[in-house]
C-alpha cells in the first residue's frame, strides 16, 4: 500500500502514539539552524520526549499536547503535516521566518498569510489549485496576540516558493507585479495538506530578508534590527503555544 493510501492507525503505531492520542497542534518550523531552534523551542515545553521518527518531538504546555518539528522546505515539512493532519491534530502552525517583497515592511515585523500561491512543488498532489487559504479564525487570533504584544503584522498575499537560492531579480520583480507581499519555502503545504485532511492551519513569519532592497539572509542586520528580529522570533513562538492551548480548549469544549 502507497503510504498516501495508509489508514491513521498506521501513523499511532509507527509514532509509538496510543491509538487513541492525537497532539492538540503540530508546531512546524523552517529554519536550517535546525539544532537550536529545537533546543530553544523544546525548553518551553514539558514531559518531552522523540517520537519514533527523528526530529518530532511531543511535549506538553499546560493543558495541550503539542508536537514540535523542524521542517526546513516543502519537501520535509509535508511529512509531519501529512501524519498529524491525518491523525485529526486540529491545528497545523507554521513558523519561521519570510523574504518580504514589500518595500514598507520592517525586519522583525510578521506577515500572516491569508492566501498562498502554491508553487513549492508538493500542494498539488494533496488536491491544491494554483492558491491555498489558511484559517481564517486562527488568522485573526495570531493578529490579536501578536499586536497586543507590539508586533506589527501584516495579512498577506502571499508566495510559497520551492528553493531560496532559485530566486533572481527578474522573479522577485515578477512577484511584485503579482502582488505578493512575501515568501516562504512551506506554508502553501502545510495549508494544503490541512484541507486535504479537514484541519485547520496557520503560518506566522518573521520578515528577515528584503527582496526589494536586495537584501538577502547573507546580510548582516544591524544591531536595532537583529533585536527586532530575535524578539519577534520568541513573541511567535509564545503565540504559537497559545493557539495550541486555545485549540486544546476549542476540542475538549466540542467533546
Amino acid at each position: 500500500m502507497a503510504i498516501l493510501d495508509y489508514p491513521s492507525t498506521i501513523w499511532n503505531e509507527a509514532l509509538e502514539l496510543a491509538q487513541d492520542q492525537r497532539p492538540d497542534a503540530l508546531i512546524l518550523e523552517g529554519t536550517w539552524w535546525r539544532e537550536s531552534a529545537t533546543r530553544n523551542r523544546l525548553s518551553h515545553l514539558s514531559n518531552v520526549r522523540e517520537l519514533n521518527f527523528p526530529d518530532m518531538f511531543i511535549g506538553e504546555y499546560a493543558e495541550a499536547s503539542i508536537v514540535y518539528c523542524c521542517a526546513y522546505g516543502a519537501a520535509r515539512a509535508v511529512e509531519p503535516a501529512h501524519i498529524f493532519g491525518q491523525l485529526g491534530t486540529p491545528l497545523l502552525i507554521q513558523i519561521g521566518t519570510c523574504g518580504t517583497l514589500d518595500v514598507n515592511a520592517s525586519t522583525g515585523s510578521v506577515v500572516l498569510p491569508e492566501s498562498c500561491a502554491a508553487r513549492d512543488g508538493v500542494s498539488q498532489i494533496y488536491g491544491a489549485g494554483a492558491t491555498v487559504n489558511t484559517s481564517a479564525q486562527w488568522v485573526s487570533e495570531a493578529e490579536r496576540q501578536l499586536l497586543g504584544e507590539q508586533i506589527a503584522t501584516t495579512r498577506a498575499k502571499h508566495l510559497t516558493w520551492p528553493s531560496l537560492f532559485a530566486q533572481s531579480d527578474i522573479m522577485c520583480n515578477e512577484w511584485i507585479r503579482e502582488g505578493f507581499l512575501s515568501i516562504d519555502m512551506e506554508t502553501s503545504t502545510v495549508a494544503a495538506v490541512a484541507e486535504y485532511f479537514g484541519v485547520d492551519c496557520v503560518s506566522l513569519l518573521s520578515v528577515w530578508d528584503a527582496l526589494p532592497h536586495g537584501r538577502t539572509f547573507l546580510d548582516p542586520l544591524n544591531t536595532e534590527d537583529a533585536d527586532k528580529l530575535k524578539r519577534s522570533n520568541e513573541v511567535v513562538f509564545q503565540v504559537a503555544l497559545n493557539l495550541a492551548q486555545l485549540a486544546q480548549q476549542n476540542f475538549s469544549k466540542s467533546n
